[in-house]
C-alpha cells in the first residue's frame, strides 16, 4: 500500500522538488542540450554567505534494519543541526528501481525528513535504470530529479547532478561552468572517480579530474562502492565515496595512492559550506563523526 503523507507533508515535497528549478521541462523528459539551472541572484560585493547545511547519502534504498539506523541518526541530527537539502549519491531504490517499492525503502524510512519538508535530490545509480532505464525514478517528485542531468543553485553552492551511468561530457562541461552567485562547485554522481572499494575507479573516468580541475570544481562525490572514502587532495579537490547508507557494506580493498581515509562503515555525511570552505562529517548511526575535512576555496 502506498505511503500517505499528510497533505501538508505532501505539499512541502511536491514544492520542495520544484522549488530550486522552476525551468526544469516535464518529469521523464530526455536529455536535455544544455544543462538546466535555477535562477540566483548574484550576491553585492559585500554579501558573505551564510553557513549552509546539506546531508548526503548514497547506496541505500535496501529496506535492511542498517537504514533505518542511518534514517534515524539524519533526522536526529537534524533536530540539533537544521538542514533543508539532502543528495543522493544513487543506487536509492534496491534491487531494481521497482516503484512498488518507493514506500518501503525511501519514503517511509525517511518519513520525519518529509514531514519537516526536507528535499531530497537525487541522481541514478546502476540499480535504479534496470526498471524503465530509471523513468519511475525520474517521474516521482520525491526523489527531486527533473530530469537525468541537472544543476542547482542554492546558497552559493552549484551541485551537478549527472547521470554516470551514461555519461554525457558535453554537458558536463558546460554544466560546470560556474556563474555568479556560486561560490563553490560541488558534482554528484554514482560511479566513483577514485575507489579502493571493490569496484574500483570506474573505467573511463581518467581523464574527469583534469575538467573537474579546469572548471574549479571544489568536491566530487560518489557512490557505487558500499563503504565510505575520502581521497587526498587532487590537484586541490577531494573525492569521496559515500556508498553506506542501507545496503550491505563492503570491504575498502587495498588503499590507492589517492586514498586518505577508508572505511566500511555506514554513515550519511553532513557537509557545511561557509564563505573559505567546504567542510565534511561522516557521520556513523551512533552519532560518532569518524571522519571530518575541509577544502578551502580558491581564494
Amino acid at each position: 500500500m502506498r505511503l500517505r503523507l499528510s497533505a501538508a507533508a505532501l505539499a512541502a515535497v511536491l514544492l520542495g522538488a520544484c522549488a530550486l528549478q522552476p525551468g526544469d521541462a516535464p518529469s521523464g523528459a530526455g536529455p536535455s542540450a544544455s544543462p538546466t539551472v535555477s535562477p540566483s541572484p548574484s550576491p553585492t560585493p559585500t554579501d558573505v554567505p551564510e553557513p549552509f547545511h546539506f546531508a548526503v547519502l548514497g547506496d541505500f534504498g535496501s529496506g535492511l534494519p542498517d537504514q533505518k539506523r542511518v534514517a534515524d541518526r539524519m533526522c536526529a541530527l537534524r533536530e540539533r543541526h537544521p538542514f533543508d537539502l539532502v543528495l543522493t549519491t544513487g543506487d536509492n531504490v534496491y534491487p531494481d528501481g521497482d516503484p512498488a517499492l518507493f514506500d518501503e525503502v525511501f519514503l517511509e524510512p525517511y518519513g520525519c525528513l518529509f514531514d519537516a519538508g526536507v528535499r531530497f535530490r537525487a541522481v541514478l545509480g546502476n540499480h535504479d535504470v534496470l526498471t524503465r532505464n530509471g523513468r519511475p525514478e525520474l517521474n516521482e517528485p520525491a526523489f527531486g530529479m527533473k530530469r537525468r542531468n541537472y544543476v542547482v543553485r542554492t546558497n552559493g553552492v552549484r551541485f551537478v547532478m549527472v547521470d554516470s551511468n551514461e555519461l554525457r561530457r558535453d554537458w558536463l562541461r558546460k554544466a560546470l561552468r560556474a556563474e555568479a552567485g556560486d561560490r563553490w562547485t560541488i558534482a554528484v554522481f554514482h560511479h566513483p572517480v577514485r575507489s579502493s572499494g571493490e569496484h574500483g575507479s570506474t573505467p573511463g573516468f581518467e581523464t574527469l579530474p583534469k575538467l573537474f580541475a579546469r572548471r574549479g570544481v571544489d568536491l566530487v562525490l560518489n557512490g557505487h562502492d558500499h563503504n565510505y572514502e575520502a581521497t587526498v587532495p587532487l590537484r586541490r579537490i577531494r573525492y569521496v565515496v559515500t556508498g553506506g547508507g542501507g545496503a550491505v557494506i563492503r570491504p575498502c580493498g587495498e588503499p590507492g595512492w589517492f586514498t586518505d581515509v577508508c572505511r566500511s562503515r555506514y554513515h550519511f555525511l553532513f557537509v557545511t559550506t561557509g564563505p573559505g570552505s567546504v567542510k565534511v562529517r561522516a557521520v556513523a548511526p551512533s552519532g560518532r563523526r569518524f571522519h571530518v575535512f575541509s577544502t578551502q576555496g580558491r581564494d
